[in-house]
């Protein structure tokens, strides 16, 4: 009979793309792998993040997945955890929770173009010198962390926080918010590495210097190029093509 005490879970970390359906493959195979049973207790979220060596927004994905496809029961309070719903891995379930979780992903992404295009030009229209400096100070931090992903992603986070705030529009902000949210799992799909960070911080520098002249054609061509470079490492992530899903 299953326990609610934890058990050994036989886990590999992923070592390729971060995506959360690398995440869904690696637990399922290491429930197997592990020979866990109904009820047992999985390690919990921070601890399985770093054994798979991803976030906990794409664990969190996963996870989603995972308990709506019935391979775990995810309890709140004081006793909860995340346990297994059934060692009998539903891979059928599975494949259609993960497209359903595909093709929210590609909703958020096609969302982000139009909204934070919207707000990077009201930014533009609205922002005031110490907005102009917040933004630089991001940029800054970038630069000084070039190579070291978890800060670059830190910096790029305050980048659009800053930006979004230059709007000086609580009801942008929320929206935002929201957008961010649903593109924090997705942002590990990006390989890293110093050209990346590169890239990022050159988009940056050229979407702020587009902003200051107010130069629109500049900002549209920057703006494109932005947005591809996370839209491009999804599809790439999931097996498709930028212009499979995002192509007019």
């Amino acid at each position: 009979m299953a326990t609610a005490d934890r058990v050994l879970l036989l886990i590999e970390p992923i070592r390729t793309t971060r995506t959360f359906e690398a995440a869904i493959e690696h637990v399922t195979e290491a429930i197997e792998r592990s020979g866990l049973r109904s009820g047992d207790r999985l390690p919990g979220e921070h601890e399985l993040a770093g054994m798979l060596g991803i976030s906990r927004p794409t664990l969190r994905q996963a996870v989603r997945v995972l308990e709506l496809s019935g391979v775990v029961d995810v309890r709140r309070g004081k006793n909860g955890g995340i346990f297994l719903a059934t060692e009998l891995i539903p891979t059928v379930a599975v494949s259609s929770a993960v497209a359903l979780e595909e093709n929210a992903a590609t909703d958020a992404l096609r969302a982000r173009r139009v909204l934070e295009a919207a707000v990077t030009r009201e930014a533009a229209l609205r922002a005031d010198e110490n907005d102009f400096t917040q933004l630089e100070r991001a940029i800054e931090l970038l630069r000084g962390h070039l190579g070291e992903r978890p800060l670059v992603m830190r910096a790029d986070a305050l980048f659009h926080r800053a930006l979004v705030r230059a709007c000086h529009n609580r009801q942008l902000e929320a929206a935002m918010r929201t957008i961010a949210n649903a593109l924090a799992p997705i942002r590990d799909a990006y390989s890293g590495g110093i050209a990346r960070d590169r890239q990022t911080l050159d988009v940056h520098e050229r979407q702020l210097a587009a902003m200051r002249t107010h130069d629109s054609a500049a900002l549209d061509t920057v703006l494109d190029e932005h947005f591809r470079m996370l839209e491009e490492s999804f599809a790439e992530a999931i097996g498709s093509s930028w212009e499979q899903l995002f192509g007019a």
